[in-house]
């Protein structure tokens, strides 16, 4: 196997740099197995870090592992490589001497995440936007039609007249503040959250789809968080529907169950759908990426996305607890209400 670790002396007295490794990562850099000048690698280094290096050097002490940073150098062909450093003086005070490590695949892989979620931000603001004019006129338009129908119009009637007006204003604030969340515009709203009525938001949202499906929704008492509101029931929103997708050829059974532990609420939403490879596991929350369907059809890739990115600005996290045939369940965390 390739080496992508190794260690390195460096003389204060002479200048000189050993760096003992073989493998790919030292042929592309061009090392040679004798003391280089050290002058020599640093102008290799990437502009920007090199005069980081210099003082993170010039600050260690004697003794004290003072020296930990990541750079950039020159691998010809290839471009930038990126290498951590790490190291300490000598007891003597003549050397500087530590290990080195390869971290290009890692920083690459961080930056193909970086760029991801900026497309996540970038579409979602894009959407939010188109959806704020049409809401508005929903919401105009239900007016309208329950003045000019008035008394002539039966109770149910105007009961429904009713919903889609307070729904279009209700989405109409959701999709304002989700502009100013995916545009990093705004803080998030933080008050107290009942968790119960939360999920009863969601339920009755969700009541067409629910009750097409047959599935059957459990909760106990569930207990308050700190958070923004319309944001905690957008994640259980988007729970909920994975629920009610992945139950194929089954009654949709979901349970919602929490533990407060004084400082952090723990909510576990399971359900008995046909659960979730193992192989896939650590993707299901990459934005744009989605659980292969039957028949080859797959879904936008952003629900799972977005409940990590929610709860990670609410100062919680979401992460799947257990997954088998049988089904999942994933746990979300969010600090207790005080």
């Amino acid at each position: 196997m390739d080496c992508t670790v190794g260690t390195w002396d460096f003389e204060l007295s002479t200048g000189l740099l050993a760096v003992h490794a073989g493998g790919e990562t030292a042929a592309r850099l061009g090392l040679p197995g004798d003391p280089v000048r050290a002058a020599d690698v640093g102008s290799r280094l990437h502009p920007d870090d090199a005069e980081g290096l210099a003082a993170a050097v010039g600050a260690m002490d004697d003794g004290r592992p003072a020296l930990r940073r990541v750079v950039r150098i020159a691998g010809g062909a290839d471009g930038w490589i990126w290498i951590e450093v790490t190291g300490r003086r000598s007891a003597d005070g003549r050397w500087l001497s530590g290990i080195w490590a390869d971290v290009t695949g890692d920083r690459k892989a961080l930056a193909r995440k970086d760029e991801a979620v900026a497309r996540v931000h970038q579409f979602a603001a894009a959407a939010s936007h188109d959806l704020i004019g049409p809401l508005r006129h929903i919401a105009m338009y239900g007016d309208l039609l329950i003045g000019d129908f008035g008394a002539a119009a039966t109770p149910e009637q105007r009961q429904m007249l009713q919903a889609i007006a307070d729904k279009a204003r209700s989405l109409q604030v959701l999709t304002k503040r989700l502009i100013a969340f995916s545009t990093d515009a705004s803080t998030p709203v933080f008050v107290a959250v009942p968790l119960d009525r939360a999920l009863g938001n969601v339920r009755e949202r969700l009541s067409a789809e629910i009750a097409a499906s047959g599935a059957s929704v459990a909760a106990e008492a569930l207990p308050a968080v700190a958070g923004d509101p319309l944001l905690i029931e957008k994640v259980f929103e988007n729970l909920l529907r994975n629920a009610l997708e992945w139950s194929p050829g089954r009654q949709p059974e979901i349970t919602v169950a929490a533990r407060d532990d004084g400082h952090a609420v723990t909510v576990t939403v399971a359900d008995k759908g046909c659960g979730i490879d193992p192989r896939y596991a650590t993707r299901i929350f990459d934005a744009f990426w989605s659980l292969p369907r039957p028949g080859g059809v797959k879904g936008a890739g952003l629900g799972l996305a977005a409940c990590k990115t929610i709860l990670s600005a609410l100062g919680g996290d979401v992460a799947l607890l257990s997954s088998s045939p049988a089904g999942t369940a994933f746990a979300v965390v969010l600090p207790s209400a005080r």
